[in-house]
């Protein structure tokens, strides 16, 4: 009824190969003329896809953005720092001390110099990359010993679950109190941003994922279960989601009441804007990381939940680290060393752990004195005083 008087605004379409060629053209023109010359017949973007260049489509079009926008950024340091626009050990040395000054982490600086080296080896195949190769090893090690920003970020999965549960709460009694429009834009602002938070901490799918689930039939018949279309993963595999009572219950008031007063009858998307259209991914994101950043002080996105999650997985059962991978729906295995290798640090702390106990109840110390705030030293028995009188 909101919207029963109200033409709903909708966004011209747009051509996403045109945009990526415009965005191409536009980042490469920061770079000499050199590389423009070598670049130019290796990124056409052919409007149909028939005559792509050999870099459009030997790369992913994020690869093919990250590695054009990184040599971009390399030769306007090199303008900055009155360099010339060659690819060299002093430009390297000065964008790293700048993305050092500005706050970047040693494992973004390792993605830059790696896609600054793919796409020079690309363009000059006939040139020398070892010195710039070395860098990037160097560069990698620093940052596999460096926490990611995601671990700096994440918090317990149940607590954010309760935390978006209690939001949700919040926002219903925001809706029975709401009596102007902005109030129930207000109250489905927040419930829509909760519901995301509930169901990315039990179910630690990819935020996009989420965002393309559709109000269909068999979702409000069996609200436990939301069915995700492969072509919607990463993996290319459809994927069935379970969530708790209380997740259920959140979602059907979602439906029912906030989602029901902003949808349009044509709509069809679980989640939607206040416009009544349904939502991107990286808008359900951006109001995750508002609203921790609000209430929690802490900038939590979609990302780090996963993060999260798979913390959660590895803490609970470190035997099974590799479930964790695919819990979370990643595409290769190459990610799986990376739990595994955290829940041998996990299984290592136990064994310790309980060794030290071990060895404590043999020999009949009690450790627990050492434990208690404010205890004292125990004193030494008669014959350790002896031994340590005779040495």
């Amino acid at each position: 009824m909101l919207y029963s008087m109200r033409e709903p605004r909708r966004r011209n379409p747009r051509d996403p190969r045109a945009d990526f060629a415009e965005h191409l053209k536009r980042h490469l023109g920061r770079c000499p003329q050199e590389w423009q010359d070598r670049a130019a017949p290796m990124l056409i973007v052919d409007p149909d896809g028939l005559e792509d260049g050999l870099l459009v489509q030997a790369w992913a079009a994020s690869t093919l953005k990250r590695r054009v926008e990184a040599a971009g950024r390399y030769f306007d340091c090199c303008r900055e720092s009155s360099l010339p626009c060659v690819l060299q050990s002093a430009g390297v040395k000065a964008r790293l001390r700048k993305m050092q000054e500005s706050g970047s982490r040693p494992a973004a600086a390792t993605i830059e110099i790696a896609s600054l080296l793919e796409f020079s080896s690309a363009l000059f195949p006939e040139k020398e990359h070892g010195w710039l190769e070395r860098t990037h090893r160097s560069l990698k090690k620093i940052a596999a010993a460096s926490p990611s920003r995601n671990a700096g970020r994440a918090l317990p999965a149940d607590d954010l679950r309760h935390f978006g549960l209690e939001i949700f709460e919040l926002a219903d009694r925001k809706f029975d109190d709401a009596r102007l429009r902005r109030d129930f834009e207000e109250a489905h602002m927040l419930a829509r941003t909760a519901l995301a938070l509930v169901l990315l901490t039990e179910a630690p799918m990819r935020v996009g994922a989420l965002a393309s689930v559709d109000v269909t039939p068999g979702l409000l018949s069996r609200l436990v279960l939301i069915h995700v279309e492969g072509c919607d993963t990463k993996t290319g595999e459809a994927e069935t989601r379970l969530f708790s009572s209380e997740a259920v219950r959140c979602l059907s008031s979602y439906i029912s009441r906030h989602r029901a007063a902003m949808a349009l009858p044509t709509e069809n998307k679980l989640f939607v804007g206040d416009n009544g259209l349904a939502v991107l991914g990286a808008t359900l994101s951006e109001n995750i990381g508002r609203l921790t950043e609000a209430r929690l002080g802490r900038r939590v996105t979609a990302h780090p939940i996963r993060h999260s999650a798979a913390n959660f997985i590895v803490a609970c059962a470190p035997e099974e680290a590799a479930l964790a991978s695919v819990i979370l729906g990643h595409r290769t295995r190459s990610v799986t060393p990376v739990y595994t290798r955290r829940a041998s640090q996990v299984l290592a702390s136990e064994t310790h752990a309980e060794s030290a106990r071990r060895t404590a109840e043999r020999l009949g110390a009690d450790t627990e004195v050492f434990r208690r705030k404010g205890a004292k030293t125990p004193r030494r028995k008669r014959h350790d005083q002896a031994l340590r009188k005779k040495r």
